[in-house]
């Protein structure tokens, strides 16, 4: 806690509400600048537009003023008599034109001459004021391909001569002309010069009233020509008609009016332009912008201060606000403190501020918490498995009400009193087990198995699981005593249990239910018998759920081993080397061993191993080796199922008569076989099981295995299938009270029709039918 200091939290909460509010106040700030800013500019362009305004509208009423007169004059009798005589009469000629420029001058006094061609006799007239030139106008008009505008304005310089010197004199001329469609130069033309001093003057006085805040005005005509007086900034109007063109052809799309900015000099203005659509003319404005920005400049004085102040308020507001918000953090880190006295915390050096310091408090606390709860629930765990064993294990007796109380305190759901089973569950493949997982997997599916069966079990029966650390774990179920057909409910139970585990696991297991004790001091009794019966899963194969009345049959025979005929018999196919009738004598042997007692059986095996041994010997056959004396009692004493010991022998008599065959391929093929029975035992419940399916599992071609296996064992891949799934099937007829349809779902057949006609085929007889005589049968 010392590492960070006191109230870092505090520290780190107060500067986060300052910037908090620091970013809010500047950011209205700035968008109060930046809207005062486009508003000042868009004001500034609204003053800027009515100074044009003005200019515009003298302009577009000179054009309109200098268009009518022209109209007027070029339909004047007198101007009409001067422009198309056919004989020139200076007298007439001067009277009339002294005529028209009296009314026109007196009426209109920025008039500045007339001047009047006449084709017909190639003579110009000038009125007004003498011209003592040729008009250049008139020229270009009759010289050039073109048509100048007519009633135009056109700026010129028609310059004056004065004592002698030449001096510019610049005017506005209009022209008015008509022209016929045979000859398309008009035969008679007026020019109307206009004094340009009042336009020039206006916008002049406009440049001096703003000149001291550096604005000017300029005129610029179609052609993009200033109508310049000469009293101009050649440079200013030089690079605002560069930049002025350069806008026009970035923003082809823009209005007749508006502004932009540029730069000159490194001084940025702001440009505003109007067009005097009428006169063909443009009028542009020029400004500096730092003179638009100066009331920005105070108003952003203004913000800034504003700003400063709200900040130290802000301060101020953070400080209280702070304050409140930490005092509860404060408090609780106090007492924290107090609490935990001489106690550190995990890793207090790196601890940064209260919250992280009353983080790692917590985290700790709980991992104290849960090592504690761990700790009890492993004693509590360790002790029931302790009084579950016991109950296995030794006969003694508790009174009732103590044992209610040790079953309470180690959360064993048995009740006291009354009637239990035990039910083992052996691995099946333990060997196989071992080598395939590790002692935690191990561990992990054993624990598993306990939790499946138990969870499964518990919905129609009490019951507790113990792992007994072997190849084996058990339930103690509590059996009502007036459940009559118990085992037959519980026995289904457990098969449920067996394909739900397969299923995830891919492990399979026989269980073997004991008889009924009638009290907890018989469960050693029952255990015993139950691991007794699970011996019969030599005889009765892997997977299969033993029970004594299942037993029935096979503990109550009295024959000690297989008849003498039959060995007589397979002595016979030996000596006589057929192959095909050594299957048929092996399969009636095994047939006549299954129904033997366990003992009896496995001396039988032993038995019949040596027999096959000496009759190869007296055939002068050299046994394979998987029937050498040396192996063959190994090789039996490791299987655990009849079923893998009977191909065991007829593999190794296949590969004593097969002289092409080396040691390597029979070694392989047996192992392939059995890898084969053992895959289609596990996995006969997954209707896509097929050889197909096998040999790409297994790395081998569909062809090659299918020769194997049908060499090995005379039975092709899809008869062994087949054949496992209606052995499954018959099992379940008897053991579960489950539909047909059911049942064909739960060993993989997909189709009724065919698990009907496949039924019939091995059993003689429908599923209905076999189901009602095994049940007879038992009942009998």
């Amino acid at each position: 806690m010392k590492r960070f200091g006191a109230k870092a939290y505090y520290i780190k909460m107060l500067l986060w509400i300052s910037v908090a509010i620091l970013l809010i106040v500047v950011v209205l700030s700035a968008v109060v600048y930046i809207n005062a800013q486009k508003l000042l500019v868009k004001n500034e362009y609204a003053s800027n537009q009515k100074i044009l305004y003005q200019v515009k509208y003298n302009m577009e009423f000179m054009d309109q003023t200098i268009a009518s007169l022209c109209q007027s004059l070029y339909l004047n009798s007198d101007v009409a008599a001067v422009m198309y005589a056919r004989q020139e009469n200076m007298v007439e000629v001067a009277n009339r034109l002294n005529k028209v420029t009296s009314s026109v001058t007196s009426a209109n006094p920025y008039i500045h001459s007339l001047t009047i061609y006449n084709r017909n006799l190639d003579q110009t007239y000038n009125a007004g004021r003498p011209l003592f030139f040729e008009d250049q106008l008139l020229g270009e008009l009759y010289d050039s391909d073109r048509l100048l505008p007519k009633m135009k304005p056109i700026f010129r310089n028609i310059q004056k001569l004065v004592n002698g010197k030449t001096e510019p004199e610049y005017v506005f001329s209009y022209m008015m002309y008509e022209t016929s469609a045979s000859d398309q130069k008009p035969d008679g033309v007026i020019v109307v010069n206009v004094r340009s001093e009042w336009l020039l003057d206006n916008i002049g006085e406009i440049n001096m009233i703003d000149k001291r805040k550096g604005d000017n005005i300029f005129i610029m005509d179609q052609a993009g020509e200033y109508l310049d007086d000469g009293t101009g900034d050649r440079e200013i109007m030089k690079w605002l008609k560069s930049d002025f063109s350069a806008y026009q052809a970035a923003h082809p799309e823009a209005d007749s009016e508006g502004f932009f900015q540029r730069k000159h000099g490194g001084k940025p203005y702001l440009i505003t332009y109007s067009n005097v659509d009428g006169a063909g003319m443009t009028l542009l404005k020029t400004q500096p912008v730092l003179e638009v920005y100066q009331s920005i400049d105070r108003l952003r004085t203004s913000i800034l201060l504003i700003t400063l102040i709200a900040l130290l308020l802000a301060f101020v507001v953070s400080i209280l606000i702070s304050r409140t918000i930490y005092r509860p953090i404060g408090n609780l880190v106090n007492a924290v403190k107090q609490n935990r006295p001489g106690r550190a915390v995990e890793g207090e050096g790196e601890v940064g501020d209260e919250i992280s310091y009353l983080n790692s408090v917590y985290r700790q606390s709980m991992e104290e918490l849960n090592l504690f709860y761990k700790e009890k629930d492993q004693y509590k765990d360790v002790m029931k498995h302790y009084w579950l064993s016991r109950l296995l294990a030794e006969r003694f007796s508790i009174p009732e009400p103590e044992l209610a109380s040790l079953f309470r305190e180690m959360r064993i759901s048995l009740p006291p009193s009354g009637a239990y089973t035990v039910c083992l569950m052996k691995i099946d493949n333990y060997k196989e087990f071992q080598q395939r997982f590790s002692a935690q997997d191990k561990e992990t599916i054993r624990f598993a198995l306990i939790n499946i069966a138990s969870e499964i079990v518990a919905g129609k029966y009490a019951n507790e699981g113990i792992d007994m650390k072997e190849d084996h774990v058990l339930l103690i179920v509590s059996v009502p005593e007036e459940h009559a057909a118990w085992q037959d409910g519980l026995a289904a139970l457990i098969a449920e249990a067996q394909d739900t585990f397969s299923r995830f696991f891919k492990v399979t297991f026989t269980a073997s239910i004991s008889g009924k004790a009638e009290a907890l001091s018989g469960l050693h009794a029952q255990y015993t018998q139950a691991m007794d019966q699970s011996m019969y899963r030599l005889q009765l194969g892997h997977g299969s759920v033993i029970t004594q009345e299942r037993l029935r049959g096979c503990a109550d025979n009295k024959k000690t081993g297989y008849s003498k005929e039959l060995e007589d018999w397979l002595m016979e196919t030996i000596k006589s080397g057929n192959v095909a009738a050594m299957r048929d004598v092996l399969s009636n042997l095994f047939e006549e061993m299954a129904a033997l007692n366990y003992h009896n059986a496995l001396v039988s095996i032993l038995r019949l191993a040596d027999a096959v041994i000496e009759g190869l010997d007296k055939a002068k056959v050299a046994a394979a080796p998987s029937l050498q004396k040396a192996s063959i009692g190994r090789h039996i004493l490791e299987k655990e199922t009849m079923e893998e010991i009977e191909r065991i022998v007829w593999s190794g008599l296949q590969d004593s008569f097969n002289k092409e065959t080396s040691e390597e391929t029979e070694a392989l093929n047996y192992f392939v076989v059995d890898a084969v029975t053992e895959y289609v035992n596990r996995n006969y419940q997954d209707p896509s099981l097929s050889l197909s399916s096998i040999a790409s599992m297994m790395k081998i071609s569909s062809r090659s295995l299918s020769k194997i296996y049908k060499e090995a064992t005379q039975l092709s891949i899809a008869d062994l299938i087949n054949g496992v799934r209606l052995t499954k099937a018959a099992e379940l007829l008897i053991q579960e009270d489950l539909s047909v349809y059911e049942i064909v779902q739960k060993v993989g057949i997909t189709n009724e029709t065919y698990f009907f006609s496949l039924f019939k085929k091995k059993y003689k007889m429908t599923p209905k039918e076999y189901a009602l005589q095994r049940n007879a049968n038992q009942i009998n």
